[in-house]
């Protein structure tokens, strides 16, 4: 058996299920604030002008007249952070 190649495949295998577990249960959604905090490179005029290109939601609400109304926008921050590690974020798409 070549114990390298198991070793490395393991290894593969366990940084993909720890990458989804830190994306799905234990994300950590921010806002603008916090996530310029966290990524400096980001700043709030960027994120008004760009956030659209990250992964990011909103809350939208009816009040009890049936009004619509939407909250701030949150980001996905562990995924960004992964984004960052693996240069996915050089191909931003702001559509």
């Amino acid at each position: 058996m070549n114990w390298k190649l198991i070793e490395a495949k393991l290894y593969d295998v366990l940084a993909r299920v720890a990458e989804k577990v830190m994306q799905g249960y234990n994300e950590k959604w921010v806002g603008a604030k916090t996530l310029c905090e966290y990524i400096e490179t980001f700043t709030p005029r960027w994120l008004e002008d760009h956030g659209k290109a990250l992964p990011r939601t909103q809350v939208i609400y009816k009040d009890a007249n049936g009004k619509e109304h939407a909250g701030n926008w949150l980001y996905p921050l562990h995924e960004i952070q992964r984004m960052m590690k693996t240069g996915e974020i050089k191909n931003l798409l702001d559509v």
